[in-house]
């Protein structure tokens, strides 16, 4: 592969040494703030593309099928480099915020399903969060004073979600799927 020809070089580098702090801060850039979501979604893109082991260039050599359409997809963008833009995104609405990513070559593939209690489970581990994700996030209110509160919470959370086991966030399997048609 030519130099020139792989635009994601640091990319794929933070992939191979698991450096999720930079991976999110790239995340952050492209998703405009940091939610334990995006993080969430940068830990699957991240184990995805190391379990794969195969670098994506956007030529569609590899593929995300992403069941959400939340924060969590931005970080599956960021991470694998399957955008709507380079045709390798591909949205299934199931209502899951789960993904599936596959290299297009052999149909190996990985899914990688948040668990159905993770939201509970992280209310749990951080109980001040959740009145306040309440009121800002689905009542849409709050004060200046909560609004700017809850935007540092919610970033310490992302960031350390980073560090909670991926087995206690994430349902993982091991697929072989069948690959869609090029766009």
């Amino acid at each position: 592969m030519h130099d020139h020809a792989h635009g994601r070089r640091a990319i794929e580098a933070m992939i191979r040494s698991a450096d999720l702090g930079g991976l999110l801060r790239l995340a952050e850039t492209f998703h405009g703030h940091l939610c334990p979501f995006v993080s969430l979604g940068v830990k699957a893109g991240q184990y995805a593309m190391a379990s794969l082991d195969r670098p994506n260039t956007g030529m569609e050599e590899i593929i995300a099928i992403v069941e959400c359409n939340n924060c969590f997809t931005d970080g599956i963008q960021v991470v694998t480099g399957c955008t709507f833009g380079n045709n390798a995104l591909i949205f299934r609405d199931l209502g899951k915020t789960a993904v599936t990513v596959a290299r297009r070559e052999d149909g190996r593939a990985v899914r990688l399903l948040v668990r159905p209690d993770y939201r509970e489970q992280m209310f749990a581990r951080y109980p001040a969060a959740e009145p306040l994700f309440q009121k800002i996030v689905v009542q849409r209110q709050g004060t200046p004073e909560e609004w700017h509160h809850f935007e540092h919470m919610w970033e310490a959370i992302a960031r350390r979600e980073l560090k909670t086991p991926l087995e206690e966030q994430f349902i993982i399997q091991q697929l072989q799927i069948e690959i869609p048609e090029y766009a």
